[in-house]
């Protein structure tokens, strides 16, 4: 019976690293205490993401030279990388939403509201990828940069719209389907994937469409844009007197929302073009921005997706004070963002190195990338918490506005806060 005992004790007494561990956790109140459910499924994630966003940033680094040959490209990189964050996003937020409801089946099959979701999110697609050349020459003429001409900024456009597009349903409808059948919550997997298979898809054909530009004639850019411009218009207005019930109520939501973050998204570009020469040219902090920019949009998103099921479900309710949900969410997002900015970091050092870019010192570096990492995170869960919430109170389907709103919102963000934080290290070291 002793030896019983004894071998008894000795399976329930603890590690002594893991007791401490839970001693510390147990003296942090309820109310700031990091969501463990969150950090097991987001980390690896968004870690995965994260280092999958690198990827898109290697062609950043690779063809910089087509940045110079189209001008006004960096420009339009933002708000059409982001518009596949944000359409699909959005459409992953909703699919999530309607699971947890019960109001959907994770099937494709006769299934009339799956089509209803794909048609609205495809005239989107299309509508908006003309409205961005458009918006970029006018930033751009207001700002007194130059820009290239129309045709050739549409073609890039549309046809980055297309071929990703394609991709981007399938990718966006496969991770929630199979997360939500796995026991998975989709909104801590559905958004960071999304955003990140957008960047790492939209990118490489961007650049692609660029260099087709260069070697094209005058006369075919001319000819594809014209006709790519009166289908999609003839598209829109056949769609818009048509479209009936559920599609009809996520186009007159989303499309003005989807509009708006285009416009913040072309601010992000502007803020790339400006700080490019003196800044981010040949560094590898051009290398990181799909990156930064994804992870603060993937962070948003899950909080974003988190807090509105939690008021569609009635289990938080959105007040002014953010709720504990809300809390815990961002202090765990904040913890994962602090790991996944310094791995980003030593990925970042390594492609930059592949590429001939130049290389900062190590602690400055490392100060970029945590400082970065803190403020982006606050920036993102403030932002995510209150668009939810107005847009909820608004009678808007949070899961139409948060997306959009926020994953362009952390182009700025993302953008602007490497910029504050490369300016202020400029002057440290």
């Amino acid at each position: 019976m002793a030896i019983v005992g004894m071998a008894a004790s000795r399976s329930v007494d603890p590690i002594p690293a893991r007791a401490l561990i839970g001693k510390v956790l147990d003296r942090i109140p309820n109310s700031i205490r990091p969501d463990n459910v969150l950090l097991r499924q987001a980390l690896l994630v968004l870690l995965f993401c994260g280092l999958i966003d690198l990827f898109p940033g290697y062609f950043l680094g690779q063809f910089e030279y087509l940045l110079e040959k189209v001008p006004g490209l960096l420009i339009i990189l933002p708000p059409t990388v982001g518009l596949r964050g944000n359409i699909f996003g959005a459409l992953g937020a909703r699919l999530g939403s309607k699971l947890h409801l019960g109001t959907i089946e994770p099937r494709f099959r006769n299934n009339k509201e799956i089509r209803t979701q794909l048609s609205a999110a495809s005239v989107q697609l299309l509508f908006l990828s003309v409205l961005i050349p458009a918006v970029a020459i006018l930033i751009g003429k207001i700002f007194g940069l130059e820009v290239a001409d129309f045709q050739s900024l549409l073609f890039i456009s549309v046809s980055a719209a297309i071929l990703s597009g394609a991709l981007m349903f399938m990718i966006t409808f496969g991770i929630t389907f199979i997360s939500f059948n796995k026991g998975w919550d989709p909104d801590n997997v559905t958004a960071p994937i999304v955003a990140s298979a957008g960047d790492i898809l939209t990118i490489p054909i961007i650049f692609l469409c660029a260099w087709l530009v260069v070697v094209a004639t005058p006369t075919f850019l001319l000819s594809f844009s014209g006709t790519a411009l009166i289908l999609i218009i003839l598209l829109s207005v056949i769609v818009a007197f048509r479209i009936k019930g559920d599609a009809h109520d996520i186009l007159k939501e989303a499309l003005p929302i989807a509009m708006f973050a285009i416009l913040i998204s072309t601010f992000s570009g502007l803020v790339l073009s400006a700080s490019f020469d003196s800044l981010l040219a040949g560094t590898i902090f051009l290398i990181m921005i799909p990156a930064l920019n994804g992870q603060g949009g993937s962070m948003g998103s899950i909080l974003g997706s988190r807090v509105t099921s939690a008021a569609y479900l009635g289990e938080y309710k959105l007040t002014f004070r953010p709720n504990k949900l809300a809390v815990s969410s961002s202090i765990s997002l904040w913890l994962i963002s602090l790991v996944v900015f310094s791995i980003l970091g030593a990925g970042g050092l390594f492609l930059g190195w592949l590429t001939g870019s130049d290389l900062p010192p190590f602690l400055q570096l490392s100060i970029i990338l945590l400082f970065g990492a803190t403020l982006i995170t606050i920036i993102t869960s403030t932002v995510a918490y209150y668009i939810a919430s107005i847009s909820f109170k608004l009678g808007l389907d949070p899961d139409n506005a948060v997306i959009p709103i926020l994953t362009a919102s952390m182009d700025v963000v993302g953008t602007g806060s490497l910029i504050i934080v490369l300016l202020v290290s400029g002057l440290i070291f």
